[in-house]
């Protein structure tokens, strides 16, 4: 395993805490559907600044009960070095997609723009939530939260990095 992380990182998840006395751990999984993890798949975890790589030894992913074992993580003791730490894949591992699919990890940067091609701002982030998820939007003073949702979202750009929206009353004026 290699210790010099790939430049296309995308967290993926994050490790709570240890699952019984040999070295599970309980994940939170950002995208379970279409998940590229699968045992023998080298992830990443950062500790501060310092990026390290691990292989998964066993997964189970079930919703908030999700569990991961790794290599080198064999005891309780093992487990508690690493819960908390946030985990990545290097994008070009990702499960390929059909061409009009895109992964909302693609959408970061994208420039946000009204059906009428007016600039509103950047993606910055966007936010899993239970209903759906919301697309940040920086518009340079203010923050913009977007439904991502049929409702809201007419077209996304993956060549361009171009999102155009709906204009709808309250939700951006």
């Amino acid at each position: 395993m290699s210790n010099v992380p790939p430049p296309d990182l995308v967290p993926i998840g994050k490790f709570l805490k240890p699952r019984g006395l040999k070295g599970e751990l309980r994940v939170i999984i950002f995208n379970e559907h279409g998940s590229s993890l699968k045992i023998g798949t080298e992830i990443w975890l950062k500790r501060e600044e310092n990026y390290f790589s691990r292989k998964i030894k066993a997964i189970k992913i079930a919703g908030e009960k999700s569990c991961i074992m790794l290599t080198d993580c064999n005891t309780c003791e093992d487990a508690d070095r690493i819960h908390g730490l946030d985990f990545f894949l290097p994008r070009d591992e990702f499960d390929p997609i059909g061409e009009n699919e895109h992964y909302l990890v693609d959408m970061i940067g994208a420039h946000v723009l009204d059906e009428n091609k007016k600039s509103l701002g950047t993606v910055t982030d966007i936010l899993k939530m239970p209903a759906q998820n919301i697309i940040v939007v920086e518009t340079g003073k203010n923050e913009i939260l977007i439904p991502f949702v049929d409702a809201y979202i007419t077209f996304f750009d993956k060549q361009k990095k171009n999102l155009i929206v709906k204009d709808v009353e309250g939700l951006i004026n």
